[in-house]
């Protein structure tokens, strides 16, 4: 049976899932669910494997990088559309998660219509680190709510990833900039089981792939993750088994 916890940490991701272009605070969010926000901090990072700024923040960037690639919007309308009231914190926060500025990252997307109307200054711009894709998938007969990836350099979520997203259901990805390096890409999810066309139960579910190793200018394969509840129990394992 779920816990009250793990009740308040969905509603806390549906909340976040649809409203993040509000005003939001960790504070906040963590009073409307009724806990303290070191309580919420704590128990959210432990069942989704990162912390709720941290997830809130990547919802954002998910949307800013959909117009950026998408809308005729400026950056400054972007960062107060995903609910940033300051723009230089926004492009900020965003080369930190992307390794890229919004204006790099808008010019990266438009690349490849550019390079065909011949213009060679922003072909050679696409020179840059590796952009890994790859898809979640859930087990088959479940339906997933939110899926977290991170890009992390052990084979569990400890410390802040190297890259994230964030995906409304599991499907297709894509990391951009990845840097060079031995990495290892890890999912978590909350599951919502259905009977009847009811919600009956929440339970987190984690997969990964690894290790993968990049280099510049050159994309891995496409990486294919399994979300499973099998894997959660290994992942909390791993993840407070000391260090060989």
């Amino acid at each position: 049976m779920e816990s009250a916890i793990t009740r308040a940490v969905v509603q806390v991701i549906a909340h976040m899932h649809h409203n993040f272009r509000e005003d939001l605070t960790i504070d906040g969010i963590a009073q409307a669910a009724g806990f303290s926000r070191f309580h919420l901090t704590r128990e959210f990072t432990h069942l989704i494997g990162v912390s709720p700024r941290r997830f809130l923040r990547a919802l954002r960037f998910e949307e800013a990088k959909r117009l950026l690639s998408d809308s005729r919007l400026n950056v400054a309308e972007i960062s107060h559309a995903v609910g940033y009231s300051s723009v230089g914190t926004f492009s900020t926060c965003f080369k930190s998660c992307t390794g890229v500025t919004p204006s790099a990252y808008r010019l990266l997307c438009s690349a490849p219509l550019l390079a065909a109307t011949g213009d060679r200054s922003v072909t050679a711009t696409r020179a840059a680190p590796a952009q890994l894709q790859g898809i979640v998938q859930a087990p088959a007969g479940d339906q997933s709510g939110v899926v977290f990836v991170g890009l992390f350099p052990a084979p569990y979520p400890q410390g802040h990833p190297v890259r994230c997203t964030v995906l409304n259901r599991p499907g297709t990805f894509t990391l951009d900039s990845v840097p060079t390096g031995r990495w290892h890409v890890l999912a978590r999810s909350v599951m919502f089981r259905t009977d009847g066309g009811r919600r009956a139960s929440h339970t987190p579910m984690v997969g990964g792939f690894g290790p993968i190793t990049t280099t510049a200018n050159h994309a891995p394969e496409p990486v294919v993750i399994r979300l499973s509840r099998e894997n959660l129990a290994a992942l909390r394992l791993t993840a407070t088994s000391p260090p060989a």
